[in-house]
């Protein structure tokens, strides 16, 4: 051990024993110190401590070179690098959801819609909306309190799991902590009774109905007569339960259930704690599982499966997440926000301009379907609205499969709105056969990259004529 490199940190010593070891050379340390690039010490941390965490998130958002990135891949960034410096410190603090949890949140939201966390434009979608599964309508990111406190439970499972954990119950804030996550705790921590010497009957999850000290209340301690401190094994004998006479109907429930399982024995060894998710007992703590369990949710959305297709371009996806949602700034939602802008097409000049009117009805659209039309060889109706064309988009048919429909539509999308885009800035309009060229080549070339998959191996010829 390098004494020159090494530090001694201790407390509660009295001055002898503090000379005494000053003896051995090494030099005495405070803290706080950094440690593994945490800060390490005893008392509860500071808004301002969290400082260090914030600082290396923004370095790490401005060194990459955002205006080249695509929304789908500042979300990958976000989902990938950025989640997992944020999962080292959820893992073994419990941040304060004012001081740094929202100010992580907004720090992605920005750079998500904006490119710069130093830049502030209106997010299109909520962030509680983009921490949904894809399935529910979001794209799959983090909700950061509630990740964290699901990667705290793990430090209360190794309480109970007999791992070889430093943790041990102290007063210490990181103690507390767990302690104020016993709420939650008790709905995943399952005691399978053996000896009945390790589960606590009143606060442990050792039977269907929960903790008992929540059914029974204090008053059950005299009730049933068990101390508040008392194991499973207090409440029996080697002649059976010695629960006092039944009187309500919570105590005939709790005797039904006793009666049907072996009475605790010594013999059978010590209780074995289970994590139970979704009614199935794990020996093991599961995060992901923990997480679906805690999570928000929200409706299941039939679209989405057709949106976020494997082998979709991920731009083209997420752009049509966006506007399936109905969140791009168009002229008359920008007006319903209370700007003064005018709400007629910047194109044609000639009606609202709204999402039902640029992709489906809009003149410069048609042309772009009819080309669609040739190429699919189908019958392509005249949309009067959006949900009429994600009804056509995700259906099928033999000359138009939904994935080359859904893989089209999302290309016609993107590029109809990044023409209406370059007319208002730039005042610059692509002709619509010009456009579908581009089109006609993406989708060539990406059936081409993907021609090896199974549902992909067919769409090239449906597509050539």
């Amino acid at each position: 051990m390098n004494k020159d490199k090494t530090q001694l940190f201790h407390a509660g010593l009295s001055q002898d024993e503090t000379n005494a070891l000053s003896a051995y050379g090494f030099s005495a340390g405070s803290l706080p110190i950094r440690y593994l690039g945490l800060p390490l010490m005893h008392r509860k941390l500071k808004i301002a401590e969290y400082s260090s965490l914030i600082d290396k998130l923004n370095r790490k958002f401005n060194s990459w070179a955002t205006k080249s990135l695509s929304f789908a891949g500042r979300c990958l960034l976000i989902k990938t690098v950025i989640t997992g410096m944020v999962n080292f410190w959820t893992s073994t603090f419990l941040l304060p959801q004012q001081g740094c949890i929202r100010r992580i949140e907004s720090l992605c939201s920005s750079f998500l819609w904006s490119g710069a966390t130093d830049r502030r434009e209106n997010a299109k979608i909520a962030w509680k909306t983009c921490c949904l599964p894809k399935a529910e309508g979001g794209i799959g990111l983090r909700n950061f309190k509630i990740w964290n406190l699901t990667l705290l439970l793990r430090l209360g499972w190794l309480l109970f799991s007999g791992s070889s954990s430093l943790w041990s119950p102290s007063q210490s804030w990181s103690w507390r902590c767990i302690l104020s996550l016993r709420e939650i705790l008790s709905r995943f921590l399952f005691s399978e009774i053996h000896s009945g010497q390790n589960t606590s009957f009143w606060f442990d999850n050792w039977s269907p109905l929960g903790p008992l000290i929540g059914v029974f209340g204090r008053e059950g301690t005299r009730n049933l007569r068990v101390h508040i401190d008392a194991p499973v094994s207090a409440s029996c004998n080697a002649g059976g339960w010695s629960l006092p006479h039944l009187r309500s109907e919570q105590e005939v429930n709790l005797h039904l259930y006793l009666t049907g399982i072996p009475l605790p024995s010594i013999d059978r060894g010590p209780d074995q704690f289970f994590w139970l998710t979704n009614a199935i007992k794990n020996i093991v703590f599961s995060s992901s599982k923990t997480w679906d369990a805690l999570r928000p949710r929200a409706a299941i959305q039939d679209v989405a499966k057709h949106i976020w297709f494997s082998g979709a371009t991920p731009k083209h996806a997420f752009h049509f997440w966006v506007t399936n949602l109905n969140r791009l700034p168009t002229r008359s939602r920008l007006a319903s926000w209370g700007l003064q802008v005018q709400i007629e097409c910047c194109v044609c000049n000639s009606e609202i301009e709204n999402r039902d009117h640029l992709m489906p009805t809009f003149h410069y659209a048609m042309v772009l379907w009819s080309q669609v039309r040739r190429h699919l060889r189908v019958s392509v109706p005249s949309f009067t609205d959006w949900t009429q064309l994600i009804h056509w988009t995700t259906s099928s048919s033999s000359t138009a499969p939904g994935n080359l429909r859904m893989m089209v539509v999302q290309a016609m999308v993107y590029n109809i709105w990044q023409q209406r885009n370059n007319n208002l800035h730039n005042q610059t309009l692509q002709p619509p056969l010009v456009v579908f060229k581009h089109i006609n080549r993406h989708i060539i070339n990406y059936i081409y990259a993907l021609r090896h998959r199974k549902k992909f191996s067919s769409l090239m010829q449906l597509w050539l004529i």
